[in-house]
């Protein structure tokens, strides 16, 4: 193979490393749009241990559609951890989700029984969990 094909390989290889947590994670939420839960959680599970390294808005919408992805599987438990975790980081900057997933986070909340203005930090003290960093 010569220089300039091995070039374009590892090019093509990085930009693959680089775009599959994202490209997962977009499948992902597609899937729970099109209702295939059992689908959307394995592929946000997938991608859960790069979200550390990922923008504040990144983690904020994967919180969000995880947890959105359990409630619609009947997993309150796991629901709860991840929808309080996406309002955790949506009240540090209202401007990480957009108007139709800041619906989204409102009635997920509203779904596991929580009154509009028992947001969040408070919520997740109380169990003993805290935004993942």
């Amino acid at each position: 193979m010569n220089r300039s094909a091995c070039v374009v390989v590892l090019i093509a290889v990085l930009a693959g490393a680089l775009t599959g947590c994202g490209g997962a994670m977009s499948r992902g939420i597609k899937d729970f749009h099109k209702g295939r839960y059992p689908e959307a959680v394995v592929e946000l599970m997938a991608v859960e241990p790069a979200q550390a390294d990922r923008s504040a808005e990144s983690k904020a919408r994967y919180a969000l559609y995880r947890g959105l992805t359990h409630l619609a599987l009947g997993d309150t438990e796991s629901a709860q951890r991840w929808v309080a975790e996406a309002k955790a980081l949506w009240d540090g900057d209202h401007g990480l989700l957009d108007r139709k997933e800041q619906g989204r986070l409102l009635s997920g909340w509203e779904s596991l029984g929580h009154e509009p203005g028992e947001w969040g930090n408070e919520e997740l003290a109380r169990r003993g969990l805290g935004p993942r960093r």
